[in-house]
């Protein structure tokens, strides 16, 4: 009888197969397959067979970007697509810098780069440094730096001379903090030279010739990486004796998104290059673009979901989903991105692709990223197409939950059930693909997360509330439309919209809220004693309950709730399931949620 049987993978299976070939076989008739010998011996083949099965599976699946789990192969299956995995990516702050000089100023003065500030965030000091040597004319004893840009890490440089008698001289950067964005390449003529000349990343190998200054930069084994240059045909041929000096920023990646107070420790030289030894001081440092768009490493799942469609976008932005896979090249921060043409606004923007980006860290992207995203996607797109980033509209969501549950089969006390409870929601939106642009929040999915956060709860009451937040523009006369996009519940007896407290020109000795009443907006201020609720104004402001929308005309605010002038409009909504569409963006806020235990006999 031929052994044909080849789907058994398990142990036991491939033994007792061995077993019932042996045994059909003539020269095996009379023995016993359960003694120690045979026995041992069938162990033996029918292990060897288990681990060469187990590890010929485990090498087909590493040959698939699919199914591989192993980094560098990951890596290595995506280079083969023409996709570079991203890098852990430092965070970027561009501040203003004024420095007043009180004794015979130098009439130059230039910031090193590997120098500039420190931030302390979080309780932990880190390092912003400048890359490149910012130069500023002292004009009035006053140097001003505008507009720099600085990124958290440290700024280390090496110095390698080429020798073309070796055979295999690798330039690898052996550090997996290393940004590769903001690795900057010189080459000098020889050891001692100061003539050099600057080399750039290149992207493709379209445009590049045999005298074109580029490099090209790839990931390696253990998230070290390789620098190749060009071989004559494709990119500069480097010489014996160059010297290659390869400057990075070592970044601790998304711990500093958000910082925005820096103090000045940078190194700075007069017109000579000499140490500045003039007594100075600083005048003016003021943020204009808080620290944004540090990110991790790019993850094993993130590079499977992200090389397919870069390499579907062949470089270039035509459909959504080519926008979508260049951005997030382009800004690796990014925690969901919409696309839409034109054509889909009201009225219609012909001409233009309207993108907007949730970061990671962030409500929305600052205003100097927008710019340059949109600078560098000018190469990618389709002539006459203009691109356009619109802040998204995050709507949030927050529950309101009361949790009960049977005390004799838990020995949890309610406060500890409650966090079971809010802890297994805050799982379940990890996975679920609630918070994004196009979500949906399934009411419920939700509370059935709740029930079965612990064998002991019996049921759970949730409410939903939906939050809009929005900046007051500071004594200013303005007109505010907040949308919803989901319909408002109608109560004849209880307001379904509040407002946290803000400070208005007509009454700017109270605090002020906002309600709704009979479809208008009100204004009321609470007695200080009683702390009933007493009208101020009975129409600040319309609602819509079909579409979901409040618009205020003329209304001046000269104070908002919180240190931004942010004010905070809550809103009961008609229906418990919520969804949004296009640039608005589903987050359901447990940290404003409240999560409430309740005992049962």
């Amino acid at each position: 009888m031929p052994y044909t049987q080849l789907n058994n993978l398990d142990f036991a299976n491939i033994k007792t197969a061995l077993k019932d070939y042996m045994s059909a076989q003539s020269d095996f008739t009379d023995y016993d397959f359960e003694g120690s010998a045979l026995s041992n011996m069938l162990d033996v083949l029918a292990y060897n067979t288990y681990y060469t099965a187990f590890n010929t599976n485990m090498v087909a699946n590493e040959l698939f970007l699919d199914s591989a789990t192993l980094r560098d192969n990951v890596v290595s299956l995506a280079k083969q697509l023409g996709y570079t995995p991203k890098s852990i990516t430092s965070p970027k702050a561009v501040v203003d810098l004024d420095l007043t000089f009180t004794g015979t100023p130098p009439s130059a003065v230039t910031l090193k780069a590997g120098s500039g500030f420190v931030s302390n965030f979080d309780g932990s000091l880190y390092r912003f440094v400048v890359t490149e040597d910012a130069k500023v004319s002292v004009v009035n004893n006053i140097a001003s730096f505008d507009d720099l840009s600085i990124y958290e890490g440290s700024y280390l440089t090496t110095n390698t001379t080429i020798d073309t008698s070796l055979k295999n001289q690798r330039f690898i950067i052996e550090n997996s903090g290393v940004d590769t964005n903001t690795v900057k390449i010189r080459v000098y003529q020889s050891a001692g030279s100061s003539i050099y000349e600057d080399y750039s990343l290149a992207s493709n190998i379209l445009d590049i010739g045999a005298t074109d200054k580029v490099f090209f930069i790839s990931e390696q084994e253990d998230e070290n990486y390789e620098i190749f240059f060009g071989d004559g045909v494709l990119g500069k041929k480097l010489e014996d004796g160059n010297v290659v000096q390869i400057s990075y920023v070592v970044t601790n990646g998304d711990d500093t998104n958000g910082a925005k107070t820096f103090t000045f420790n940078g190194i700075l030289e007069d017109q000579n290059n000499a140490p500045l030894t003039v007594p100075f001081g600083v005048t003016t440092l003021t943020t204009s673009s808080i620290a944004a768009g540090g990110a991790a490493i790019e993850t094993i799942d993130k590079i499977k979901f992200n090389a397919p469609k870069f390499y579907g976008s062949q470089n270039r932005a035509v459909t959504s989903n080519d926008y979508k896979a260049i951005v997030r090249n382009l800004y690796p921060a990014v925690s969901d991105i919409i696309v839409f043409g034109g054509e889909e606004q009201e009225p219609p923007a012909y001409g233009k692709v309207f993108l907007s980006v949730k970061p990671t860290e962030a409500a929305a992207l600052s205003a100097f990223t927008k710019s340059d995203l949109k600078e560098k996607l000018k190469k990618h797109t389709v002539a006459s197409i203009r691109p356009e980033f619109v802040d998204p509209s995050l709507l949030y969501l927050e529950l309101t939950s009361n949790v009960y549950y049977d005390v004799n089969k838990t020995k949890l006390l309610p406060a500890e059930m409650a966090v079971k409870a809010s802890n297994a929601v805050t799982e379940y939106l990890k996975t679920s693909g609630t918070e994004k642009f196009n979500g949906k929040f399934r009411y419920s999915k939700f509370i059935s997360v709740i029930d079965s956060a612990d064998r002991a709860i019996n049921s759970n009451d949730t409410d939903v509330t939906m939050r809009k937040d929005f900046i007051a523009q500071i004594n200013s006369s303005s007109y505010y439309e907040i949308c919803y996009k989901n319909p408002f519940y109608i109560d004849c007896n209880n307001p379904v919209v509040t407002s946290t407290g803000m400070t208005v020109f007509e009454y700017p000795t109270v605090t002020s809220y906002l309600e709704d009443r009979n479809g208008k907006l009100v204004l009321y201020r609470l007695d200080s004693i009683t702390g009933e609720k007493i009208l101020l104004n009975d129409s600040v402001g319309t609602i819509d309950y079909t579409k979901g929308e409040i618009t205020m005309s003329d209304f001046t605010i000269l104070k908002g709730s919180f240190s931004d002038n942010r004010i905070e409009l809550r809103v009961k909504p008609a229906n418990k399931d919520i969804e949004v569409k296009r640039e608005v963006y589903l987050d359901v806020d447990i940290s404003q949620s409240k999560f409430v235990a309740y005992k049962e006999e």
